[in-house]
Formats: C-alpha cells, structure tokens, sequence
C-alpha cells in the first residue's frame, strides 16, 4: 500500500467514524449506538497500530562503483 493510497483510507475513516459517532451520539436506536462504539473501537485500535511501529531508520548499503569495461 502507497503512502498516498493509506492516506486516502484513513481520511475516509476519519470522515465515516465522525459520521457514525454523531449519528450514535445523536440518535437513542440500538443500532446506531453499535455503530458508534464499533467505530470508536475500531478508531482506537488504528491509533495503537500507529503508535506502536517503530520509527524508520536509515538502512547502510554498499555502493559499488560500475567501470565501463573497454
């Protein structure tokens, strides 16, 4: 998955769990509760998998040098 790909889903992630919270927060039915805390739940779970992968480093490598074989 492409840097630009990830990003795109967790803005629509974003945009649906805001959805559903206020729907859940707005509405008494069953159902849309459900839906609020599945979505919270599942918004929490993303934050940890963010939070929990290790920083990235640099990786050394050799270079070698290609001579032009006359």
């Amino acid at each position: 998955m492409t840097r630009t790909i990830a990003l795109r889903a967790s803005a629509l992630f974003v945009v649906l769990t805001i959805l559903c919270g206020a729907v859940g927060l707005g509405s008494h039915a069953v159902v849309a509760e459900a839906m609020f805390l599945i979505s919270a739940s599942l918004g929490a779970l993303m934050l940890f998998f963010a939070l929990a992968t290790p920083d990235h480093a640099a990786v050394p490598v050799r270079v070698r040098k290609v001579r032009a074989h006359r």
